[in-house]
C-alpha cells in the first residue's frame, strides 16, 4: 500500500491502480488529476508517450512517480537499492 503524499481530491480526480509491486507484489490505488492523466495517456502517432513521466508530473516526487510507472513502493525500492555506507 503506498503511504506516501496526496493531494486533496477533487471531482475531476482520476483513479489508477498501479502495476504490481516486484518486491512485494501488491498494487497501489492513486489519484491524478484529469490533466496528469490526461498528459500520461498521450501518446505520438507512432504509439510511444508523448510526455516522459517527469514531463507529465513535474510536481509529483520521483517516488509517487516511480509507482505510478512501475507499482515500486519507495520502501521496497530501499529493499532494492539500500543505500551504502560511505567509508
Amino acid at each position: 500500500m503506498y503511504h506516501g503524499p496526496y493531494f486533496a481530491r477533487h471531482h475531476d480526480d482520476v483513479k489508477i491502480e498501479t502495476p504490481p509491486c516486484v518486491v512485494c507484489g501488491e498494487t497501489s490505488e492513486l489519484y491524478l488529476t484529469q490533466a496528469e492523466f490526461n498528459a500520461l495517456t498521450l501518446t505520438r502517432e507512432d504509439g510511444k508517450p508523448y510526455y516522459l513521466i517527469q514531463q507529465a508530473l513535474p510536481h509529483r516526487d520521483s517516488d509517487f512517480r516511480e509507482l505510478v510507472m512501475t507499482g515500486t513502493h519507495p520502501e521496497c525500492w530501499a529493499q532494492l537499492f539500500p543505500e551504502e555506507d560511505d567509508r
